[in-house]
Order: structure tokens, then C-alpha cells, then sequence
């Protein structure tokens, strides 16, 4: 839909009802993105004056406030999303990256010294996150010793990472 040229002149005159809008999203003038909501609305709030001709002015400013308020609280949760993902790739990456490497070696050299119980729980259930029970029924072990091998396994794992 086509904006009138005297509809976007009445909306950049009437900033006000755009930037409260804004406001009420709780979104300060320092946020970086500040004036694009500021341009979206003023877009925003044009189109509603071109589309609702026949309604009073004060109808359409109160549509137009709560219309910019909502279209605005959608794009802080797009950016929220945005930058939850982000951090999400970037922690990921840096655990990959800074890894601790002396811990790693340290457990190479400790699953060799595994008794072949012991290893199947380290690998399946610790690293591969299957159920002790799934485990148990494979192994043809109890669960029940199963679950004391790994109480004994984590517990020496952790002094010996702690050193």
C-alpha cells in the first residue's frame, strides 16, 4: 500500500506519539537501534493515517500508538533471539577452541587405565548420554552397580582433574 505524501508529513510533525510509543516499549534513545523504531513507526503510523481516512484523528492516533508499541516489542524480541543465538554460536565456538587441553589428555590417559566396565559408562552413558537402565540391560549388569562403578568413576575423575 502506497503512503500519501500528506499522511507522512502529518506523522514526522506528530513524533511525539511514535517516540512514546517507543518509549512505553522500554526501549532508552541510546539503544542502537533506536532510529530504526523510530523510522518503522513514523512508517507505521503514516500508513495508518492513509488507511484510516474515515476514522476521527484521535481514533487513529490511539490505533496508531498501540500499533507501533506492539510492532515494536516484535522487533526487540527478534533482536533478543538474534543476539540469544549469537552468543549461543560464539560460546560454543570458544569451548571448542579453549577447551581445556591438559584436561583432555589427562582423560585419554585415564580411560586406558579403565577396567572395560568403567569405560563402556565414560563413553555411553557420560559422553554419549545413554540410560544407565538402556546401559544396564545391554551390559547384562544390574543398574544398581552400575550406578556405583559411576559414583567411584566420577569421584576419581574429579580428583584427578583437580590436580
Amino acid at each position: 500500500m502506497k503512503i500519501s505524501q500528506q499522511a507522512f508529513i502529518a506523522a514526522w510533525e506528530n513524533q511525539k506519539l511514535v517516540r512514546g510509543a517507543i518509549k512505553c516499549a522500554h526501549v532508552r534513545q541510546d539503544y542502537t537501534n533506536y532510529e530504526d523504531f523510530l523510522q518503522e513507526g513514523l512508517l507505521i503510523y503514516a500508513q495508518m493515517l492513509t488507511e484510516q481516512v474515515n476514522l476521527p484523528r484521535k481514533e487513529v492516533d490511539r490505533l496508531s500508538f498501540r500499533k507501533v508499541l506492539w510492532h515494536t516489542v516484535d522487533l526487540l524480541r527478534q533482536d533478543k533471539r538474534h543476539n540469544e543465538q549469537q552468543t549461543g554460536l560464539v560460546t560454543r565456538q570458544e569451548i571448542s577452541q579453549i577447551s581445556h587441553w591438559d584436561n583432555l589428555i589427562t582423560l585419554q590417559k585415564e580411560v586406558t587405565k579403565m577396567s572395560a566396565l568403567e569405560q563402556q559408562i565414560f563413553v555411553q552413558h557420560l559422553l554419549l548420554q545413554k540410560p544407565i537402565s538402556q546401559l544396564a540391560s545391554e551390559l547384562k549388569v544390574s543398574r544398581v552397580q552400575l550406578q556405583r562403578v559411576k559414583k567411584s568413576l566420577l569421584q576419581n575423575l574429579r580428583v584427578i582433574l583437580e590436580r
